[in-house]
């Protein structure tokens, strides 16, 4: 995959503090309860991006090491940080969830991380779809904070991998709309970088999820409310092993992919108190704020 040289126009945020600590030394029955508010334990860990606190990530490095049920940290939990920020992912594995992200594509092609096709939600500084936005305009933009707290920089798929790649498993979705080329430009990072044991990554796209399992990475097949037009066989035999159903998927039909031998992970649960009243057979949920238990 071509790396983006282009220098950005001001310092990231999160580059900024290294460099400073471096210089120093279901169906209703799984319907969840209503959110609550960010749980303390997000403000129990107040060190810096960059500082040697901030590197002791609690959440395990391969996809083998992984307990049940695993606690997924949606956006980076986007209740309590600014969403798909580098501030959430880091905080998410330092205390053992698994951070998830979304990669989308800008006007030259660099793959970045945000939810939405177009900035306008997330982002201070831009609007527009993603797709027509330059590099320096990426990166000259903020992330805005959930709850009015202070923004935070913008991340491509290049600085995520360079902060966690290997260091922790990560759960990134290629959204829909990316082409074949680019699924397969996102996996060749990968590839380059030697992340085969240590990502989960998703699509809504049967084919692109297809791809992920032949390249030989986890692949987990996410789908609505209601099953996909594939059988369970069919999606057994593409080699997916883990299935990402709608919170609001009847819990029975949630139990037959269960029995198919599929992990079962539902989406999104307000927080992770929510998650651990799931059935026992849930192998993992994903959750806007893994820190209120």
């Amino acid at each position: 995959m071509a790396t983006q040289t282009t220098t950005s126009t001001h310092m990231r945020p999160f580059l900024a503090t290294a460099v400073l600590a471096a210089s120093a030394t279901i169906g209703t029955a799984l319907t969840p309860a209503a959110a609550s508010g960010p749980g303390s334990a997000a403000t129990d860990h107040p060190a810096a991006l960059g500082s040697p606190a901030a590197h002791d990530y609690a959440a395990p490095d391969t996809v083998s090491e992984l307990g049940f049920p695993t606690t997924i940290s949606h956006r980076g939990g986007a209740d309590v940080y600014p969403e798909e920020s580098m501030e959430g992912f880091t905080a998410s594995a330092r205390d053992g969830f698994l951070p998830e992200m979304d990669i989308q594509f800008l006007a030259d092609g660099t793959p970045v991380l945000i939810h939405d096709d177009t900035a306008d939600r997330t982002l201070n500084g831009v609007s527009g779809p993603v797709r027509e936005l330059s590099r320096q305009e990426w990166d000259s933009a903020t992330i805005k904070h959930p709850t009015g707290g202070p923004e935070a920089a913008t991340v491509t798929l290049d600085e995520l991998l360079d902060e966690l790649g290997g260091e922790v498993v990560l759960v990134p979705e290629i959204k829909p709309g990316a082409t074949s080329a680019e699924v397969d430009r996102v996996l060749d990072e990968f590839d380059d970088r030697g992340l085969a044991d240590s990502l989960i990554v998703q699509s809504f796209d049967f084919s692109a999820a297809k791809t992920i399992a032949d390249r030989g990475y986890t692949s987990l097949y996410l789908m609505g409310s209601t099953l996909p037009k594939e059988s369970p066989s069919e999606i057994k035999d593409a080699g997916i092993d883990w299935v990402g159903p709608s919170k609001n998927l009847p819990t029975n039909t949630m139990r037959k992919l269960d029995k198919a031998g599929f992990h079962v992970a539902p989406y999104t649960l307000p927080t992770a108190k929510d998650g651990h009243r799931l059935p026992g057979w849930i192998d993992g949920f994903f959750t806007d704020d893994a820190w209120s238990d």
